[in-house]
């Protein structure tokens, strides 16, 4: 598995020497459309894999206060990319110097980079300076350069989408079984590297220090996890904090939240 930045790979390329079959987005979730991306890449025989995401959601830097949570941290993230069988992971600091890049320009730089032969996109996928490529137009610019693009429909549950946005609102208003539908797993906390506050045998945590969305203010039914073990218990969360009821007598940074109580 290699992991390598984006500056990294145009200054050195991608180290692998199997022709390439790629995926770009931002994979907040890895949900269950993203996974059939990913499927779609293995269909490839003799190419390795890769996917091309971010470090962090794009929207954050042109309208933060539209954005509401992360579904996964940076690490769960990287954890389901390779899960899911990934060879490769380019990682993206998304910046305004990249936010200016076109889509044509993307791809030559990806071309410049690897040995490109496969390109899997979602068919509503738009890449480039304000969007200015559709997968229709990549596979116009990139199918006659021998580089063969899978357009992909959207995978549909109930009459809808399944997608980020619907995950992030069903996880905000505390539907966890339409959440966990769409991801296809529970929702989880890592709350690995956060600093629990410590008082009257109790132990909260500051609201603003989780940057995954939370939900509405209530009671929810939780499990922690420790390399299979679980320890049921409850958490409380308040305009300001996320309040464990009990804590399991081992330390875990697995917390994943399954009912409204």
């Amino acid at each position: 598995m290699h992991i390598i930045g984006w500056n990294e790979l145009l200054k050195n390329g991608l180290p692998l020497q199997q022709e390439i079959s790629l995926t770009v987005g931002v994979f907040d979730g890895v949900h269950r459309g993203h996974r059939q991306l990913i499927e779609c890449l293995k269909t490839r025989e003799g190419t390795s894999p890769v996917v091309a995401t971010f470090k962090s959601n794009p929207i954050l830097l042109f309208r933060p206060d539209l954005y509401k949570g992360d579904i996964l941290t940076y690490e769960q993230k990287l954890e389901r990319l390779i899960e899911a069988g990934c060879a490769a992971i380019i990682l993206i600091d998304f910046s305004p110097e990249f936010s200016k890049l076109s889509g044509r320009d993307f791809f030559n730089c990806l071309k410049d980079s690897m040995k490109l032969s496969h390109l899997v996109l979602g068919k509503d996928h738009k890449l480039g300076r304000n969007g200015d490529t559709s997968s229709e137009i990549a596979r116009e610019q990139l199918e006659p350069q021998g580089i063969k693009v899978d357009i992909v429909e959207p995978l549909i549950d109930g009459d809808l989408p399944v997608s980020s946005t619907r995950i992030r609102n069903s996880i905000e208003e505390g539907d966890f079984n339409t959440a966990e539908k769409l991801l296809g797993c529970r929702h989880e906390l890592n709350i690995g590297g956060i600093s629990p506050v410590i008082e009257n045998n109790s132990s909260w945590y500051r609201r603003r220090d989780i940057k995954q969305v939370l939900p509405l203010f209530g009671r929810y039914a939780v499990e922690y996890d420790n390399s299979g073990f679980t320890f049921a218990t409850t958490i409380q969360i308040t305009e300001d904090r996320l309040i464990v009821e009990n804590l399991p007598d081992f330390k875990s940074d697995k917390l994943k939240i399954f009912n409204l109580l």
